[in-house]
């Protein structure tokens, strides 16, 4: 995947696969989140307490940020360099080694990630994907 600063080149591709990764970085959060919550009676269930429950409150942001990188990646414009790499930087705002703006999140994110082999394999995913994608720190 070529995802570098080229001009004029599309970033789609590697939205495409961001997106994949939260997803699956998500999924994993949800389930260890599910078992650290107690017993849940079906699918049903779990998705009104991801979505409406303090709990869960705090997957809220990575939930929104799919959604953000979705519609972005589905606009008929290409994705430019500059807007892959705000993309970048939002996703580092939240799972990034300094992550000072969410610090809610990170906490439990970072807790999570030591209950969940599987998220933290999805978090090594993410940080390579993130390595690739454009450097919006490079910019300035």
């Amino acid at each position: 995947m070529k995802t570098g600063g080229g001009n004029g080149q599309d970033h789609r591709p590697a939205l495409h696969e961001l997106a994949s990764v939260l997803r699956r970085l998500h999924k994993a959060l949800v389930e260890v989140e599910a078992k650290n919550f107690g017993p849940i009676n079906g699918p049903y269930q779990l998705l009104n307490l991801v979505t409406n429950h303090e709990h869960f409150a705090w997957l809220r942001r990575l939930s929104e940020l799919m959604v953000e990188i979705d519609e972005r990646r589905e606009d008929a414009e290409p994705v430019t360099a500059e807007q892959a790499g705000a993309i970048r930087a939002t996703v580092e705002e939240l799972v990034g080694p300094r992550a000072a703006t969410a610090p809610g999140f990170r906490e439990r994110y970072t807790t999570l990630l030591q209950q969940s082999p599987a998220a933290a394999m999805m978090h090594g995913d993410l940080r390579r994907l993130l390595g690739v994608l454009p450097n919006p720190a490079a910019a300035d």
